[in-house]
């Protein structure tokens, strides 16, 4: 960053040189989070009719929901009440079900039900 000083007789027209920004400089590292970032497929989940986009991030799935706006619907956040309970319609990279999933949601697990507030992001 160029750390010039401007005084008032500077600034008379025709006296300024400005130079155009140029594009940022991306080293391998960066190049490669946009290439992965790009390639990261949303989840899309269901709760009661409404459907929501969620861009992968590690963590809780209803922290991530909730992180981004999403409007779950959801109350004890320990996988006990059920009320996060949402069918998965596209989700790559979430853990396996784990016992209070499978305790709460019994056979509908088959049918891309999950607890928002268990299943991890991987």
């Amino acid at each position: 960053m160029n750390n010039r000083v401007f005084t008032v007789g500077s600034l008379i027209p025709g006296r300024l040189m400005v130079k155009p920004a140029s594009a940022p400089i991306l080293t391998e590292k960066s190049q490669q989070v946009v290439r992965e970032k790009s390639h990261q497929v949303e989840i899309i989940i269901e709760q009661n009719g409404s459907r929501f986009e969620i861009h992968p991030v590690k963590g809780k799935l209803l922290d991530a929901a909730l992180s981004q706006g999403m409007a779950i619907q959801y109350k004890c956040r320990k996988g006990t009440c059920g009320q996060c309970a949402v069918t998965v319609l596209q989700g790559p990279g979430l853990s396996k079900p784990n016992e209070r999933e499978f305790e709460k949601l019994k056979n509908k697990i088959s049918n891309g039900y999950r607890l928002a507030c268990q299943a991890e992001i991987v």
